[in-house]
């Protein structure tokens, strides 16, 4: 689904798009207008049982009032940079989206993600329930943090540098699919 806040996609026009497999949750172009997020959509899809990526990126129309490319984009996690390798990494969901800052790992063991970045000012966990985990500080690299409050659906991961840059992880399903593909 490209750019849903800048379109005034709805709920529903997105409920109707079944063959989507990813959202555009940040988006350059878009932002410049104040609609580039579409995380809301995105966690509204999810908490309904869809089994959906996100990702980020410029819109590059490139033209004299836009803003430069490599504003967004997304940092994909492959065995090589053979299309083929490429394409099943992205429809497999490894990657992360980003302004800027780095994900270098996230790992979950008992009840808690660790995070590891570049040199950020904000982690956040956010996901299937109000509210979020969050680390403040400066030059943070790492962190561990609990789930429980995301425990029956999903979270994911925003990490913010000084500059206000972000990155975001995919959504993290910590609930296996059922045979249909939902949590």
């Amino acid at each position: 689904m490209a750019h849903p806040a800048a379109s005034l996609l709805s709920i529903s026009d997105a409920e109707s798009l079944d063959a989507a497999h990813a959202v555009e949750i940040y988006n350059a172009l878009a932002a410049r207008e104040d609609r580039g997020d579409s995380w809301h959509l995105t966690d509204v899809l999810l908490n309904r049982g869809r089994r959906l990526h996100a990702y980020a990126a410029d819109d590059a129309h490139l033209q004299p009032p836009d803003p430069p490319g490599c504003a967004a984009w997304i940092q994909v996690r492959a065995e090589s940079l053979d299309p083929d390798r490429l394409l099943t990494a992205l429809k497999a969901g490894h990657y992360y989206s980003s302004t800027g800052p780095e994900l270098l790992d996230i790992s979950l063991s008992n009840g808690h993600i660790t995070v590891r970045c570049s040199p950020a000012r904000k982690i956040l966990i956010t996901g299937g329930a109000p509210g979020a985990q969050v680390v403040q500080g400066a030059d943070l690299t790492d962190c561990t943090l609990p789930l429980a409050m995301f425990r029956d659906g999903f979270c994911r991961v925003t990490v913010e540098d000084d500059t206000g840059g972000r990155a975001w992880s995919n959504p993290i399903h910590l609930r296996p699919a059922t045979s249909d593909g939902t949590r």
